[in-house]
């Protein structure tokens, strides 16, 4: 879109003054001025508009996936495929609130054809996903007198997963442990159906053998080890807006999303197998070649919903698989902790990390869930979530 810039409005103003006086008047030494006023709006209009031609522009995400907190390099390929003239152009991005970054460039001015290359930073804050573009192209004469407005359309999808922090390797004497030794120990803790001693089954191996009961029993023993092999956890992750508070960064969901995320990418690289849940009941079963990709990709677009409580959450997750269950909650009640208490069958180990305390003269909700066998970590949103994690392996806080 060509349009005059306020100087060539005030030229072009005067010119057309003079001419109209120089009419009327019959004074033809005003007519000259006018004129070459005039004409010098309109040159400055053509070159703008020879300028601005056919603009073209390649962005390239470097990466096109980041966790919070991280950086996004752009390149901007810019090019010109027209004859330059001297004019001076700006490229400006549009950049979502949520990334905080300045995308100003000016480009390079001259005559002839156009090719440059262009960097710049943005910090991711918050997760989501992003549109990053489309650009505006604008592009002036000379003098300053027009200038021409192009819009690029093309934009690139950024996807900002929640951030990931490293955790301890194991949770000391909740015997849920992520090593070896913890895992047996973790084997031997969940029920009768998970003895450490079975019979012989075809392609089992031989130095699996265990001699001593082969002997007592008479009939060919074998230590059962596939369960410390295959474990499986379930993470309940509280998105009930009324059990949150906070905005953006500081907001108390974002902190529960993250901590979801480095508790779920923990878990799996233990080699367990991994449900998520939310406070709707609904679950995303994290399987297959890409999953932690599938479960940063559902935490990415997690939001707030407008539920009351986590009877929900309790069905489902009580028919969930999971021998170990971690839960990020907000606003504790007496009622949801009653709804969570259903969610311990026989053998699962429990934990719960609750962002938000009690309130002052209230008793603490927390208390149902450690009287029925979980272990709690209370006032999390204080905590750092390494912080809060290790808490797990201590006594209730």
């Amino acid at each position: 879109m060509l349009r005059l810039t306020s100087r060539g409005l005030g030229l072009a103003t005067v010119a057309v003054a003079l001419l109209i006086v120089a009419g009327t008047t019959g004074l033809q030494a005003l007519a000259w001025p006018g004129g070459l006023l005039l004409g010098l709006v309109v040159a400055g209009a053509v070159v703008a508009w020879l300028s601005g031609r056919r603009p073209a522009a390649h962005r390239r995400l470097l990466p096109e996936r980041v966790p919070a907190g991280s950086q996004v390099r752009v390149q901007l390929d810019l090019l010109r495929d027209s004859v330059g003239l001297g004019a001076w152009s700006v490229v400006e991005e549009t950049v979502p609130a949520h990334l905080d970054g300045s995308a100003v460039l000016a480009v390079p001015s001259g005559w002839g054809r156009l090719h440059s290359r262009h960097f710049y930073q943005l910090d991711t804050v918050v997760r989501g996903r992003y549109r990053v573009g489309p650009i505006h192209w604008r592009t002036t004469d000379p003098l300053g007198l027009a200038g021409v407005h192009r819009r690029l359309p093309h934009s690139d999808l950024l996807t900002v997963t929640p951030a990931i922090h490293p955790l301890d390797e194991r949770l000391r004497g909740s015997g849920a442990g992520l090593t070896g030794d913890a895992a047996h120990r973790r084997s031997s803790l969940l029920g009768a159906d998970d003895a450490l001693i079975r019979e012989y089954r075809p392609r089992d191996e031989v130095r699996r053998i265990h001699w001593p009961s082969t002997a007592h029993t008479g009939t060919l023993m074998v230590r059962r080890e596939e369960h410390a092999w295959e474990p499986s956890a379930l993470v309940l992750l509280d998105n009930r807006s009324a059990a949150h508070t906070g905005v953006g960064p500081a907001a108390s969901f974002e902190w529960a999303v993250s901590a979801a995320a480095s508790i779920g990418v923990h878990l799996l690289e233990a080699g367990y197998d991994l449900d998520l849940a939310d406070a709707d009941g609904h679950t995303l079963a994290a399987e297959g070649d890409t999953v932690r990709e599938a479960l940063l990709d559902h935490l990415t677009d997690s939001r707030l919903t407008g539920g009351d409580g986590l009877e929900r959450s309790g069905a489902t997750g009580s028919r969930a698989r999971g021998q170990l269950l971690v839960a990020i909650l907000g606003r504790l009640s007496r009622a949801d902790a009653v709804a969570l208490t259903d969610l311990r069958p026989e053998g699962r180990l429990c934990r719960a990390i609750v962002l938000h305390p009690a309130d002052p003269g209230e008793s603490d909700p927390a208390e149902i869930l450690i009287a029925n066998g979980w272990r709690v970590v209370g006032d999390a949103l204080s905590l750092r979530i390494p912080e809060a994690w290790s808490a797990l392996d201590g006594e209730p806080l």
